[in-house]
């Protein structure tokens, strides 16, 4: 064999050689699959998502927040007219009007609340060892029991009531107060809430009073109608469901003051279950 055609011969092994080497790297299973993905379009798609993934907040939508209804509040259902069936003691309850009896306007109006509430009823004399019971609490409770403001009254009534029944006091009540009190038994068929009324009562108007009235009188409200607040009022044998005009209640409503009681404050007291 001549030089010539040892070179041709080297040459066609070196290409061999050549060829052979790349089709073994090509079938590399590490390099097929990084340098040349199969599915180029796939991996873009992934490569996208990443992307937006990692993009500006403005660019991402807000989640849409869930927000319920307004829940409409409850209609206060309060009728033209209601009445407490409450019985009824003056607070002279054997006819004795001396000068203990002529005091007990705040006992015997909150004794007439509470008997309505526990449902019960007692003769005139379990309701006079009442009326002296309670003069006792309130001589240990308030260390006064002749005039009592709304809030020693509610002190003693939350002492003799303790467990049976509650209270609250209202300030600068509105008509709408008192009679959504009378009525909170509705639509559920419960008993209402009584309304004791502290007032100056020589201004009230009631004839049945020795002239010419208590300065400081008690009553409680048991029930209303269009025009008027009916009533237990206690300073009077006559009192079982006596009327008042709503704007003459409401504008003598003045807690005690032993000054002046045009100038006490206007609250009344609720006695509820």
């Amino acid at each position: 064999m001549n030089r010539y055609n040892r070179k041709i011969i080297l040459f066609f092994a070196i290409a061999a050689g050549i060829v052979f080497a790349t089709h073994a790297i090509l079938r590399s299973p590490g390099l097929k699959d990084s340098a040349f993905p199969k599915d180029t379009a796939k991996i873009s798609k992934q490569g996208q998502s990443k992307t937006n993934t990692e993009s500006p907040a403005e660019n991402i939508p807000e989640p849409v927040e869930e927000k319920s209804a307004p829940r409409e509040e409850e209609a206060v259902n309060i009728p033209e007219k209601y009445l407490l069936d409450m019985p009824f003691y003056s607070q002279a309850p054997l006819s004795k009007w001396d000068a203990f009896h002529e005091e007990m306007c705040e006992e015997a109006s909150l004794l007439n609340a509470g008997l309505y509430l526990e449902n019960k009823e007692l003769t005139k004399g379990q309701f006079e060892t009442e009326l002296q019971k309670i003069q006792k609490i309130e001589k240990n409770e308030v260390g006064e029991w002749k005039s009592t403001t709304i809030s020693q009254t509610k002190e003693w009534a939350d002492v003799y009531f303790k467990g049976k029944i509650k209270s609250k006091i209202i300030e600068n009540p509105t008509i709408e107060d008192i009679e959504s009190e009378i009525a909170a038994g509705l639509p559920a068929g419960e008993v209402g809430n009584p309304v004791v009324v502290p007032l100056a009562g020589r201004d009230i108007g009631n004839p049945n009073f020795t002239p010419p009235g208590p300065i400081y009188h008690m009553l409680v409200i048991k029930g209303y109608d269009a025009q008027n607040f009916i009533t237990n009022d206690v300073g009077t044998r006559k009192g079982d469901s006596y009327t008042y005009k709503k704007e003459v209640i409401m504008k003598n409503i003045h807690d005690w003051n032993a000054n002046d009681i045009h100038a006490g404050a206007s609250r009344i007291l609720v006695l509820y279950r």
